[in-house]
């Protein structure tokens, strides 16, 4: 963001909060109590040594201003962040919402300083009306004017990634290697998505006189392409290649037309989202061995149905998704899959964290056919019937102690 943009948009949200209702009695000095609802999205460390006169809540109850940011990926592959001001206590009603754009040029260093100076500004409405002195700093030069800024390629973003990993010992070793090149163009009207994968993994073993080499190969190449239609809407179309050793699949090509649904505006969806999807497609594949159902080639035609809701909010945050999927030519070759997580705030410093998977499976249709070896389950050489498979994590934190501590001590650290 410009500093003169900065500069006006400081200035206005300063000229409102004069004006703006308050709670907070005149001359009377109240402590700016703030409640950082971020998660790792920002580096609170950095904020506590360079914004001096707030203080740090470690509770939302012991905060009168509840801070919670967001964080989006941009179709020029920069981010998003979002702050949504929410006044608590003598600041209630006194709320904001604040952007910051990343562009991928900039250092970590950079953008650290940028959206510490939106906050910055964004607190600057509390201090004020809590009868400080309002301290404001701009990065960058004083005096810029606006220009537009033709953009020679015209939103396409091209990545090219590629990395290795080495690891042993005597006896065993493990390599692997992946490539991928992923083109992108997102406008408010379309949304065009390209990747291209090759994965090589390879594992090395001896014992006594005997060496066994597993390897893994993982090929794809799939595109997006999605069409808004309004606030509220988009349609698209799913399609792609791929193959994998491991999946016993020599080939695997689909083509899936798609159209979602979401109840909230799609400008929402970084704090809230209920979205409805169905897919409905070709897929055509070749396998590697004949599979359990006596099919080394077939055609196939597929849907997807899927439900997920997001929401964030100051109790916490709180996700859950649901897909179906079964094949037309035999509705019992289905699968149905859960996720859900949630993040909710019980009383002050007592947290309560659940999250959990759970899938009924029942179209792997490229299990190659014959009892796999000891060998092959061990070194994932081949993949497996299962009938359902599931994850499930519970946290439960306490803290309790000082309510505002505003101390950096890195030391020793690490």
């Amino acid at each position: 963001m410009k500093p003169i943009y900065l500069l006006f948009t400081f200035l206005f949200i300063f000229c409102f909060s004069l004006t703006s209702f308050s709670k907070v009695p005149d001359g009377t000095t109240i402590d700016v109590n703030v409640f950082f609802d971020t998660g790792n999205q920002i580096d609170i460390n950095h904020i506590r040594q360079e914004i001096k006169h707030i203080n740090f809540a470690r509770t939302s109850e012991s905060a009168n201003v509840h801070l919670i940011s967001t964080l989006d990926r941009t179709g020029g592959k920069g981010r998003k962040y979002g702050f949504y001001f929410i006044g608590l206590k003598e600041f209630e009603g006194l709320n904001d919402t604040l952007y910051y754009f990343s562009t991928p040029d900039k250092t970590g260093s950079e953008i650290r300083d940028d959206y510490t100076n939106i906050l910055r500004m964004g607190l600057a409405r509390y201090l004020a009306h809590g009868s400080h002195i309002v301290d404001v700093k701009f990065n960058g030069e004083n005096s810029m004017t606006p220009q537009d800024v033709e953009d020679k390629w015209n939103n396409w973003v091209f990545g090219i990634h590629a990395s290795s990993n080495v690891n042993g010992e005597e006896a065993e070793r493990e390599f692997d290697l992946d490539i991928a090149i992923d083109i992108e163009r997102i406008t408010p009207e379309w949304r065009f998505e390209f990747d291209i994968d090759n994965n090589y993994d390879e594992d090395w073993y001896k014992r006594d006189d005997e060496e066994i080499v597993a390897t893994r190969t993982r090929r794809s190449f799939s595109s997006l392409i999605v069409k808004s239609i309004g606030d509220h809407m988009a349609v698209g179309l799913k399609s792609g290649i791929s193959s994998s050793s491991y999946s016993n699949i020599k080939s695997n090509y689909w083509v899936q037309p798609a159209i979602e649904y979401n109840l909230f505006p799609y400008e929402l969806s970084s704090r809230r989202q209920l979205r409805f999807s169905y897919f409905i497609g070709y897929n055509g594949r070749n396998y590697v061995d004949t599979t359990i159902y006596n099919k080394i080639d077939e055609d196939l035609f597929r849907q997807t149905f899927a439900i997920a809701y997001k929401v964030k909010e100051k109790w916490g945050s709180a996700y859950t998704s649901v897909s179906a999927k079964s094949y037309f030519h035999d509705f019992e070759k289905n699968s149905l899959a859960i996720y859900s997580g949630l993040y909710y705030r019980v009383w002050k410093g007592l947290s309560l964290s659940v999250s959990g998977n759970y899938s009924i499976i029942n179209d792997r249709l490229s299990i190659a056919k014959g009892d796999a070896t000891l060998e092959e389950i061990l070194l994932r050489q081949r993949q497996q019937a299962t009938a359902y498979r599931y994850q499930f994590r519970l946290g439960l934190s306490f803290t309790f102690g000082s309510m505002f501590n505003n101390v950096v001590n890195p030391r020793l650290k690490g």
